[in-house]
């Protein structure tokens, strides 16, 4: 449910923006947090509209295309975990799971897109920057990281009963 929800947003504020977002938009801020480029609002929506369809396919479909992928493309860090997940009688259940997780990582990255979208449209129309980049930014990479790590060497692909 939450991935839907999260391309719903994203293509809410794409449209948001499109509309009452002014001509040209603050397509690159420096770590000092001011502008130092300007983009066309066309070119900054087309290139952020690509990647988010992009995205939209890719997390869209990752439970369909994982039950397509051979046990040899999947990784992990235990050997011992690999070989129960990659057992055919878990592997539904594995590729659902891994399917449930990297649709709570698109739908995470789509709403820091549009979160990002929205302030540069923002600052583009006060022409100054704001720490509200900053702040969401870094808690987005801690929790992807801290979920990243969770999954990795976690419990979420233990081995049931160890």
């Amino acid at each position: 449910m939450f991935f839907p929800l999260s391309v719903i947003v994203f293509a809410a504020v794409w449209i948001g923006v499109a509309v009452v977002g002014s001509d040209e938009m603050a397509g690159h801020i420096g770590l000092d947090g001011e502008v130092t480029r300007w983009d066309s609002k066309w070119v900054f929506l087309g290139w952020l509209g690509v990647v988010g369809l992009v995205l939209v396919v890719i997390f869209g479909g990752a439970e369909r295309v994982l039950s397509r992928l051979p046990a040899s493309a999947v990784n992990f860090p235990s050997r011992r975990r690999k070989a129960y997940w990659m057992e055919p009688s878990n592997r539904e259940e594995f590729n659902r799971r891994m399917g449930d997780d990297l649709s709570l990582l698109g739908g995470a990255t789509l709403l820091m897109m549009a979160w990002l979208l929205a302030a540069s449209a923002i600052i583009g129309s006060s022409d100054s920057a704001s720490w509200t980049l900053a702040i969401p930014v870094a808690i987005y990479l801690v929790a992807v990281v801290g979920y990243t790590v969770y999954i990795s060497v976690g419990s979420r692909y233990a081995i049931p009963g160890e």
